[in-house]
């Protein structure tokens, strides 16, 4: 199977997404306000014990504790909609329908949530989302639970567990930071999106300069 590898945050789509996703659900009603403050306590628990991270996002999104997949995805749709779609570096989407008239299957690999990233599919022309998971009971609804952060390393063992034995010719990879390095490395050519300058002295690859879409009115 000949795939392409892409980070998200950063990549496909400038910035964090996380953030605006809270801010997104606290404004539609889905989340207190207060959120906030969990919010802040994640990041800093995340920032004095950094093996934790899976705790931290956790307690960032406390609130989808209990609630449907189904309502998640719908709320996850209008969050893509409104604020992540109008944002979508602008060749973005051409480089992915290039690939996939290639033969080549277009692979997402990101540290954001699967309570969002599930849908992205919708929104990009993308064949499958392996993203961080956001754990769901048998009921599909969710436990409030978060697995591993789907970072570094983790982003190949995640790509080996969804490929199950099939042989992967990895075409090529598009990543942004250090934490893409382990991706890209097994790229036949990897590129680098709007690298920061510490990563675009320091490692091989091809570097391209998207430009950011347009905001909605």
């Amino acid at each position: 199977m000949r795939i392409a590898l892409f980070d998200f945050d950063g990549t496909l789509c400038p910035g964090d997404s996380i953030v605006p996703y809270i801010r997104f659900c606290i404004h539609k009603g889905q989340a207190p306000y207060s959120q906030w403050l969990k919010a802040a306590g994640g990041y800093l628990h995340q920032r004095l014990h950094p093996e934790a991270v899976s705790e931290s996002k956790a307690k960032s999104l406390s609130f989808i504790r209990g609630r449907t997949k189904t309502e998640m995805d719908t709320i996850a749709e209008q969050f893509f909609r409104k604020c992540l779609q109008p944002r979508f570096y602008q060749e973005a989407e051409e480089v992915i329908k290039s690939l996939r008239d290639q033969d080549i299957k277009a692979i997402v690999l990101s540290a954001s949530a699967s309570v969002y990233m599930d849908v992205l599919p919708q929104f990009l022309p993308v064949d499958a989302v392996l993203s961080t998971v956001c754990e769901l009971d048998s009921e599909d609804r969710y436990t409030g639970a978060v697995g591993l952060n789907c970072r570094g390393e983790e982003k190949l063992r995640r790509l080996r567990e969804w490929a199950d034995g099939e042989e992967l010719e990895i075409v090529t990879a598009y990543g942004d930071s250090a934490h893409d390095i382990p991706m890209l490395s097994l790229a036949e050519h990897p590129v680098w999106v709007n690298p920061s300058a510490n990563v675009a002295v320091k490692e091989q690859g091809e570097i391209v300069h998207w430009k950011r879409g347009k905001k909605s009115p």
